[in-house]
C-alpha cells in the first residue's frame, strides 16, 4: 500500500519506518565506502550544466539507487562513473584508487543498458564468454566462471540460444551474467527494467535482488521511478536539476527526508506550511501556525537547533499512512472525503479535502478497509509524524507550490 511496505516485501534489512537513529550510508561507515564521488560537474560543450559539484559515497554491496525526474543528471552521472561521459571537474575513486581519467575498459566496473545490447550474432553462452576471453584467460578458468555463472543465472537450457529467441527477461540475465562473470568491483544498471511491463519488472526486480545477494557485488542503479527503488535499494542518491537533494540509507532518506523536494519525490507526502510559534521546554517539539490552524511537530528533523527556528516559515511532511480518523492524535483537521478507494488486499486510500481550504488535497493510508465515512471528517496525526523542513530544495530559486506541489 504505502512505498514502505511496498519495500518491505522485497528487502529483508527492516522497515523504513524503524529507528531513525541508523546511521546514513556513507558517513560513519566512509572507510567502507567502494565507491567515492568528489565534486563532480559534468557540462556539455553547448553549455548545458548537466551536472553540477555533486558529492556521494556507496558502501562496499550495497544496492544504491541513483533517482530523480526526467533530465536531472543521473544518466550522465552514471556514464561518468564507467568513463563514457568525460567530467569536466570533480574525482571518481573506485576502492581508493582514483579513476576519474582512466579508460573505460581499465575501471573494473561492469555496465547493464535498458536496451541489453547483447551480440545478435552470437548464442547465450558466447555472450557470456566474451568479455573472459578478451583477458585471455585460461581456457578452464572461463569454462568454470561461465558454467557457475549459467547455473545461478538460471540460464542453463538457453546457453545455445540465439538473443533473438530470448524472452525480455532472459535477455536481462544473459545481460547481467556478461558482466557478473568478470567480477567486477562495482556493477551499473541503467533503467534496466524501463522498457518490461509492470509483472515482468515486479519478476526481474526479486531477480535482481537475489543476484545482488548472491554475488555479493556493489550495485549503482539508475532509475525514475521512486517506488521501484524503495522495493530494491540500501542507499538512495535523489537528484534534482543535476545537484544531489539527499545521500543517504533508504531508510533516512524516507524517514528523515533534507528537502521537501525528497519528502514529496521518495514516497507520497501531505506538505504543510506555516511560521514556527514556539518550541517545547524540552525542545522536543515545535508549534506552527498554518492557515489550517495550529499544530505540533517533532524537531527531529531540524539542522537548527529548535529555537533558532522560531518566527521562520517552514515546510512539513506528514506520511499518508500517519493520518488517522480516529481523533487521538495530536493535531486535528476538519476535512471532506472526495473519495475512497479500497483496495481487497492492501486497506483503503482515502482522498480529502479540509475544510477550510478546498483547493488543497491530502491523502490517507490505512490498513483496515474503510467503507460509509461521513461526507466530514475529523484527520488526526502525531506531533512524531510532522516531519519539520528547512529547505524546500537544494536547487536555488524552487518555488514550494509551483514547482514542487504543482499548484
Amino acid at each position: 500500500m504505502s512505498d514502505s511496505e511496498h519495500h518491505n516485501e522485497s528487502k529483508s534489512h527492516g522497515t523504513l519506518e524503524q529507528s531513525q537513529s541508523g546511521s546514513p550510508a556513507g558517513q560513519d561507515a566512509a572507510d567502507e565506502a567502494i565507491l567515492e564521488v568528489s565534486g563532480l560537474t559534468k557540462i556539455y560543450p553547448d553549455g548545458t550544466l548537466a551536472v553540477d559539484d555533486i558529492d556521494f559515497s556507496v558502501q562496499d554491496g550495497d544496492f544504491c539507487v541513483i533517482i530523480g525526474p526526467s533530465g536531472c543528471g543521473k544518466s550522465t552521472t552514471l556514464h561518468s562513473l564507467v568513463g563514457k561521459v568525460e567530467v569536466t571537474e570533480g574525482t571518481v575513486e573506485l576502492d581508493g584508487e582514483d579513476i576519474t581519467d582512466a579508460k573505460t575498459h581499465d575501471r573494473d566496473i561492469g555496465l547493464v543498458f535498458q536496451d541489453f545490447q547483447l551480440f545478435p550474432h552470437l548464442n547465450v553462452e558466447e555472450n557470456i564468454r566474451y568479455g573472459l576471453e578478451r583477458l585471455e584467460l585460461p581456457s578452464s578458468e572461463i569454462d568454470q566462471r561461465v558454467d557457475e555463472i549459467i547455473e545461478t543465472m538460471k540460464l542453463s537450457g538457453n546457453r545455445d540460444r540465439d538473443p533473438t529467441e530470448l524472452s525480455a527477461g532472459q535477455k536481462q540475465r544473459v545481460a547481467l551474467a556478461r558482466s557478473l562473470v568478470l567480477e567486477p568491483k562495482l556493477l551499473l544498471l541503467d533503467e534496466p527494467l524501463g522498457d518490461m511491463d509492470y509483472k515482468l519488472q515486479k519478476h526481474m526486480e526479486e531477480e535482481l535482488l537475489r543476484i545482488h545477494r548472491e554475488f555479493d557485488t556493489t550495485f549503482v542503479y539508475v532509475t525514475h521511478d521512486q517506488t521501484q527503488a524503495m522495493r530494491l535499494a540500501d542507499q538512495v542518491v535523489v537528484m534534482n536539476d543535476g545537484k544531489v537533494e539527499q545521500a543517504e540509507s533508504v531508510n533516512r532518506t524516507y524517514n528523515s527526508p533534507e528537502t521537501a523536494f525528497v519528502a514529496t519525490f521518495v514516497g507520497d507526502s501531505n506538505i504543510f506550511s506555516g511560521r514556527v510559534t514556539d518550541v517545547s521546554e524540552d525542545e522536543t517539539t515545535a508549534s506552527i501556525d498554518t492557515h489550517l490552524g495550529e499544530f505540533v511537530g517533532s524537531t527531529d528533523n531540524l539542522d537548527s537547533t529548535p529555537g533558532d527556528v522560531v518566527g521562520q516559515e517552514l515546510s512539513f511532511s506528514v506520511r499518508p499512512q500517519h493520518l488517522s480518523l480516529d481523533g487521538e492524535g495530536d493535531n486535528h483537521i476538519e476535512c471532506r472525503v472526495l473519495d475512497v478507494i479500497t483496495h481487497a488486499s492492501q486497506g483503503t486510500q482515502v482522498l480529502l479535502e479540509p475544510v477550510a481550504d478546498d483547493s488543497m488535497e491530502l491523502q490517507l493510508l490505512s490498513r483496515e478497509l474503510i467503507s460509509d465515512l461521513d461526507e466530514r471528517v475529523t484527520v488526526s496525526w502525531d506531533a512524531g509524524a510532522t516531519v519539520l523542513l528547512e529547505r524546500t530544495s537544494v536547487v536555488d530559486g524552487v518555488d514550494l507550490q509551483k514547482d514542487i506541489l504543482g499548484e
